[in-house]
Order: structure tokens, then sequence, then C-alpha cells
């Protein structure tokens, strides 16, 4: 009977210190700006899609890759990471960042889609 409480108490011990860490993170150092995190978000999301709406030409992978974020924003991947990290580990400005990439890709997508319309008007 003694034994089973030792393990008991050993298993109990042994999860409190495996739940013990939260996750959080601390901010980095170089943490990116929530502006520029969200105008970041928004330009991978359209390069994205422009890669995957279309046929691949390698030629532009340089301009619509992540280099052209890097040099457009002046991050490295390392701190792009770790501002997602953090930013995922404080969901409330996440989430506020997303909302604010979506409402942006939304609004470029209405605007391609009156274009497309007058354009047909036009052609009729």
């Amino acid at each position: 009977m003694r034994a089973i409480k030792k393990i008991s108490l050993c298993c109990y011990v042994l999860l409190m210190m495996s739940c013990s860490n939260t996750g959080q993170v601390k901010k980095p150092n170089n943490l990116i700006g929530e502006q520029q995190m969200e105008n970041i978000l928004f330009d991978a999301s359209l390069m994205e899609a422009i890669n995957n709406s279309s046929e691949r030409n390698l030629e532009l992978l340089p301009l619509l890759g992540r280099p052209y974020l890097y040099l457009k924003y002046g991050v490295d991947s390392l701190q792009i990471v770790e501002s997602e990290q953090y930013y995922a580990k404080n969901p409330r400005v996440y989430l506020r960042i997303y909302n604010n990439v979506l409402k942006r890709i939304d609004r470029v997508k209405d605007s391609l889609n009156d274009l497309d319309k007058k354009s047909k008007s036009f052609q009729n």
C-alpha cells in the first residue's frame, strides 16, 4: 500500500512539474511591432496566394518569397519566428493582428471584384 502511495505521489509531482511551465514566452528584444507584424502577415498572405494561384515562375521567387519580406521590413527569419511565438502566447493581440489582416484581404478582394465587374461591363 505504501508503494502505491509513493508511486502516486511521484506521478503527481511529475505531473505538476510538467504543467508548471505555462509556456510564457519572454518579450524578445527585437519584437516586431503589431502594425509591422500585420503588414508582414498581409504581404506574406498575398505572396502565398499569388504563388498558389498561378504557375510558378522561378524568376519571380526571389521577388515574391521570404527574402522580399526580409528586405522590405528590415527583419530576419529569427526575428519573425520569435515575434510570432510571442504574439501566439498573447492570443488577444494576435487575434487583433490577424483580424486586421483579414479585413485588409477582404478590402483588396472587394476592390478586385469591383475592377473585374467594371472591366466586364466595358467589354460588353
